[in-house]
Formats: structure tokens, C-alpha cells, sequence
């Protein structure tokens, strides 16, 4: 049975801790699942909004026959609105260049183009592949639950279960499981912005190595940057989705890759 992870850097795994090496690392301990090939194949691309997964959803998904889909996208499509919201400031202009130049993006993805994005994603798949389909909701920008950022994220979060709910699909809430997480956390300690510690996080950042330093250093614990994930905001990622993922494996029989 093949398992498509379909998202954005959290799914590539490559910045921070990665949730689907968590869950191939289960898999392969599971002799019920991985007996007979249950196959977890990584989909993420950086930057991805819900317009860049439509755009290559045949070449990436539909042409791999998977028996089951995992969409897990939204925080760059938020990321987008915010920069429209933060303009004119340099490192907006910048990061909106990205988009446009490196995504194509000419508009944000608002809630509902997100919304509605995410239901034509949906249709497809399941017209093009007859795969099951899963809907993960966007997991955090930053960790604090009364910023703005986050207040935003939520509508993108409801847009996804909205979708969830009109089209059967399965709902894994990571958000809920985020703000849980943030909810419970002990107050930080505020990181000390000596001259000396200034150095140490820039030389962390060069390395582009030490993820969890990095948290460290900015006061952060479930993400390193406020979006890419420690490695305990890749386990609580992997914690709601791997009872579904171990349900599916043990219907339709179970590599992992």
C-alpha cells in the first residue's frame, strides 16, 4: 500500500525535524505493518501553497498510483496574506518576490481561495486515483496563541476541516494538537541578547545545522523559526497522524520507504 505525503517544507523534512521520518522509523518497527509493504513516499516541496500542490498533482501523485493521500499544507498560504498585511517592509518585499518569482504566486491565498483550492485538490484526487484521502489542518506559526499570525492560521485551519467534513475525508487536526501543545508549555525564559550570545546564534544560523540550538536560542520549543519543527514538534506532528496511518496499514495490509 502506497502512502503519498503531499505538502510543503514540513513534509520535505529538510529544515528542522522531520515528522515523516518519525513515521517511516514506526512503520519499520511494526512487523504487522511493514510485512507486507506499507510504502510512505515524501511529496513536500519548499514554499508550497494549496496552487502549487493542484499545479503538480499529476506528476507527483497521481502518476505514483498511490492507494492513499496525506495533504498537509497552509502555512505558507497564510505566510502570503501576512506579507500583503506586513508590506511595505524590506524582508516582506523580499520574501513576496520568493513567491512570485519561485512560486508563481501573483495573489495571496486567502482563506477562501484556500478553501476552495483545497476542495478542487480533493475532487481531483479522488477523480484521477480513487486514493484515500486525509486532511491535515496547518500546524503553528509561532508559539504564542494570542499573535496575530496565529489568529490567522486558525481560519485556514477551519477552512480545512470544513473540507474534511463536506467530503468525507479524514481530518488529522495537528493545529488543535499545536495549540494543546502551546497551551501547556511553562513560560519560556527570555533569551539573553548578549553580544556573545548574538555571535553564537549567528554562527548557528551559518551552520544551518543545530536546529535545536536555534529554538534554543530564540526561546522556541515545538519550532525552531516559529513554522519548521523541533523534534518535538515533529513528534507531536507524527503523534496525530499515526493512528490513522497504522489503521490504514493494518486494513490494507502494510514497506516502508
Amino acid at each position: 500500500m502506497r502512502v503519498i505525503f503531499f505538502g510543503d517544507s514540513l513534509t520535505k523534512g529538510v529544515d528542522g525535524a522531520s515528522y515523516l521520518r518519525i513515521l517511516v522509523q514506526r512503520v519499520a518497527a511494526e512487523p504487522r505493518l511493514h510485512t507486507d509493504g506499507l510504502e510512505l513516499v515524501n511529496a513536500g516541496v519548499g514554499g508550497d501553497t494549496v496552487v502549487n500542490l493542484l499545479a503538480r498533482l499529476h506528476a507527483d501523485v497521481v502518476a505514483r498510483k498511490p492507494d492513499a493521500v496525506v495533504i498537509f499544507v497552509g502555512v505558507n498560504d497564510c505566510t502570503t496574506l501576512l506579507l500583503r498585511r506586513s508590506l511595505p517592509r524590506p524582508r516582506s518585499l523580499l520574501t513576496m518576490a520568493y513567491f512570485w518569482r519561485r512560486k508563481g504566486l501573483r495573489r495571496p491565498v486567502t482563506p477562501e481561495r484556500f478553501e476552495r483550492d483545497l476542495r478542487t485538490l480533493v475532487a481531483e484526487l479522488r477523480r484521477q486515483t480513487g486514493a484515500q484521502v486525509a486532511l491535515c489542518t496547518p500546524a503553528t506559526m509561532g508559539e504564542s496563541l494570542s499573535a496575530r499570525s496565529w489568529r490567522l492560521l486558525g481560519r485556514y485551519a477551519d477552512a480545512a476541516r470544513r473540507v474534511a467534513a463536506d467530503t468525507g475525508c479524514e481530518l488529522l487536526d495537528v493545529h488543535v494538537a499545536f495549540r494543546q501543545a502551546i497551551a501547556a508549555l511553562p513560560p519560556a525564559p527570555p533569551p539573553r541578547w548578549s553580544p556573545a550570545q548574538a555571535l553564537r546564534v549567528w554562527r548557528v544560523r551559518r551552520a544551518a545545522s543545530d536546529f535545536e540550538a536555534l529554538a534554543k536560542a530564540r526561546g522556541l520549543r515545538l519550532t525552531y523559526d516559529g513554522v519548521h519543527l523541533t523534534a518535538a514538534g515533529a513528534v507531536l506532528a507524527a503523534d496525530v497522524i499515526w493512528p490513522w496511518l497504522a489503521a490504514l496499514g493494518e486494513r490494507g495490509g502494510a514497506t516502508s520507504n
